[in-house]
């Protein structure tokens, strides 16, 4: 075999650094596709509500999804779980892409929103005929609000009839100016909220 001239060598070390970085493109297109690394971009309308600042005083709420990877089939059944560091009230919305939102706690199985300290509140309950899900792809944005005064209309609000949640609306730059004003944020009170995204499998995700 010929050994490789002082020049054919250069030339391989200088390829090396656009080998890697290719590799490492490679390598985060799988992580993507295999949810190593996700990229749950909300739509604008979903943004506004995630950027409402309602956190204020020393209450904190924590919220997950019952699937680890997050991932729903069209129609799939969606179990939140809620916990707050105090005896609050909770709320949870329910964003889809398009603005329209819905008060999906409390709801027609559950209509008290008071929850105890440091428990986990499932929504739906166990035994809860109701089920929150979403039936298109896309990204599911859930935003989850507690309070430790129970005056807010979130907290009170009857689902609409022949329904078992509460519709909102799509106006969701009204609705989060509402959340702010009906929580009383920056009051007595202390108030707090969290939020968690969910993907709808289907096509154009990543």
């Amino acid at each position: 075999m010929a050994k490789k001239t002082g020049a054919q060598k250069t030339g391989l070390w200088r390829l090396l650094p656009a080998v890697a970085i290719a590799a490492a493109a490679a390598g985060c297109n799988v992580a993507y596709k295999t949810d190593v690394m996700r990229r749950d971009v909300l739509s604008d309308a979903q943004q506004v509500i995630a950027d409402a600042r309602i956190n204020h005083g020393d209450l904190t709420i924590t919220a997950a999804a019952d699937r680890s990877d997050t991932t729903y089939a069209p129609g799939q059944p969606i179990t939140l779980s809620v916990k707050t560091s105090k005896d609050a009230h909770v709320a949870i919305l329910r964003v889809l892409p398009s603005g329209d939102t819905a008060l999906v706690f409390p709801n027609r199985a559950h209509r008290d929103a008071a929850v105890a300290a440091n428990a986990v509140t499932s929504v739906p309950a166990p035994g809860d005929k109701i089920k929150i899900a979403a039936d298109k792809p896309g990204v599911v944005l859930f935003e989850v609000i507690a309070a430790t005064a129970g005056t807010s209309w979130l907290f009170t609000r009857a689902p609409d009839d022949g329904s078992d949640f509460a519709s909102l609306g799509v106006t969701t730059r009204d609705i989060a100016k509402d959340l702010l004003s009906t929580l009383k944020v920056g009051g007595a009170a202390p108030t707090a909220a969290t939020h968690l995204t969910v993907r709808i499998g289907g096509g154009g995700l990543l």
